[in-house]
């Protein structure tokens, strides 16, 4: 009883401590830039809270603190970067890209991959610390990286929200799956980073009248993913995952069929294109039936 009561008097010591100085540094620096009027030094508060927070998780090896810190430091940098113009932190490149949309999503752009940036800070630093692994952070950390990355360099249409954020969402499971060996995580990533990319390379640019040549090349990205499938799934499990090639099969000769249908001129160029790499793969695969993968 007496070990329990004193370790909540240190967590209430603790807990006071932190807000003391929280507040302590807020209030200074809200009372100092009333009267150096900088226009910017107010925003160093959450920067400034978020490495407090942070060096202060690292201290006590709490994850609650480390991601606090991580989040408040990254938001607040991405503010000074997207509003505070006295303090030059943008991102190389993102005003050269021809944008003729509000500056507003530009300054949004910004404070989004930051804020993606410190997910990653929280999850390297709990992984140099030998804390419990934070995986989950990828996904958060992905999506937001991912949006603001289209809102900056992208021309903003519909299917570079569809590309990035696929790509924000398929790696991080993709990753997490095979880092934790876990096909439920593989198998939704893989087949989000098929969908993704096909829809992006098949609608990128308008070809007129020629709808059936963009959805097989939609189609036969979707059969990438499922054949990707059978790829990772051999890191996780120790041992090759054979069902998604029947899906991934039909629909890649679904995809082929339709976009010979819609572009005849470069069928001749693209089924030697396409029996080359069925060619690999077959021999790929009597290769890895020799070594006994049945087992």
């Amino acid at each position: 009883m007496e070990t329990i009561g004193h370790s909540d008097r240190v967590k209430t010591i603790n807990f006071r401590t932190i807000a003391g100085i929280t507040l302590l540094l807020s209030g200074s620096v809200l009372f100092l830039d009333r009267f150096l009027k900088t226009g910017w030094l107010s925003l160093m508060i959450l920067p400034v809270l978020g490495v407090f927070f942070y060096l202060w998780g690292i201290r006590l090896r709490r994850f609650g603190m480390i991601l606090t810190g991580g989040l408040l430091g990254s938001i607040g940098i991405g503010g000074i970067a997207a509003w505070g113009t006295a303090i030059p932190l943008g991102l190389p490149g993102a005003l050269s890209v021809p944008n003729t949309f509000h500056p507003f999503f530009m300054q949004l752009g910004m404070l989004l991959m930051y804020s993606g940036i410190g997910w990653g800070v929280v999850i390297i630093t709990t992984s140099m610390l030998n804390l419990k692994p934070v995986w989950w952070a990828m996904i958060p950390g992905g999506v937001l990286g991912a949006l603001g990355y289209c809102l900056l360099f992208s021309p903003m249409r519909w299917v570079d929200f569809v590309f990035y954020i696929s790509l924000g969402v398929g790696l991080p499971l993709l990753i997490w799956g095979m880092i934790s060996r876990l096909i439920g995580l593989v198998i939704p990533g893989c087949l989000i980073l098929g969908a993704g990319p096909g829809v992006y390379m098949a609608w990128r640019s308008p070809i007129t009248g020629n709808s059936r040549t963009q959805t097989g090349i939609m189609i036969g990205w979707f059969a990438f993913g499922l054949l990707l499938i059978t790829a990772a799934g051999r890191w996780v499990t120790q041992k090759y995952i054979w069902w998604p090639l029947i899906p991934g099969g039909i629909m890649a000769m679904v995809g082929m069929g339709l976009y010979i249908g819609g572009d005849p001129g470069h069928a001749l160029g693209f089924i030697s294109n396409t029996g080359s790499i069925a060619l690999m793969i077959f021999g790929l695969y009597l290769l890895l039936m020799r070594k006994g993968i049945h087992h």
